[in-house]
């Protein structure tokens, strides 16, 4: 009976230490490893969905979705979070020049968009872009909410030039996302 009664109060003690939620935006700085950073707010909600634009002759469609508790590692320790998740698909005359909609990031990041923190209580969401071969592209995109059906898209490439050295030259290294500064997305 004692051992059982011992065993009790363990197994009780481990489950009382569960993981840490802290919200989405908390500061890294200050929460234990293997926290969750949880959006606890919905703030990524509103932009859940499927969304179009046509920029350049070019339509663009996003097909943008909540992850949650997903595993991450920043700055050498390991957490989890709530991320959102962008597919999308462009097409130029009807012609699909570059498409994420199937792809599964798991083993292969290039091409993928995500997003981890907002700012102004959602009003803002900030997303990384990986880029596409050799990471051309890579760099900041931020929506910023209009309304309900609405979003203002904002790219910032932070790398466009090729690395001849590391870049095998018969790979395509078009950015087909829209380089472009408020570009308004509507839900679908």
């Amino acid at each position: 009976m004692k051992q059982l009664s011992l065993i009790l109060s363990i197994s009780l003690i481990i489950s009382c230490k569960g993981q840490q939620i802290v919200p989405l935006n908390s500061n890294i700085t200050t929460v234990p490893i293997n926290a969750y950073f949880k959006d606890t707010n919905n703030e990524f909600n509103p932009y859940i969905g499927t969304w179009t634009a046509t920029y350049q002759g070019k339509n663009i469609k996003l097909v943008i979705n909540k992850e949650e508790k997903v595993p991450i590692n920043l700055l050498g320790k390991n957490y989890f979070t709530d991320r959102l998740i962008v597919r999308y698909e462009i097409k130029t005359n009807g012609v699909v020049a570059q498409s994420t909609l199937g792809k599964d990031f798991t083993n292969d990041s290039s091409l993928s968009i995500e997003g981890l923190m907002t700012e102004d209580n959602g009003a803002v969401v900030t997303l990384i872009f990986s880029g596409g071969n050799c990471s051309i592209g890579n760099g900041l995109i931020k929506f910023k909410k209009i309304s309900a059906t609405q979003f203002y898209w904002n790219y910032y490439p932070g790398s466009a030039t090729l690395n001849d050295n590391m870049c095998p030259k018969n790979l395509d290294y078009t950015i087909y996302l829209p380089e472009t500064e408020n570009l308004v997305f509507t839900k679908q």
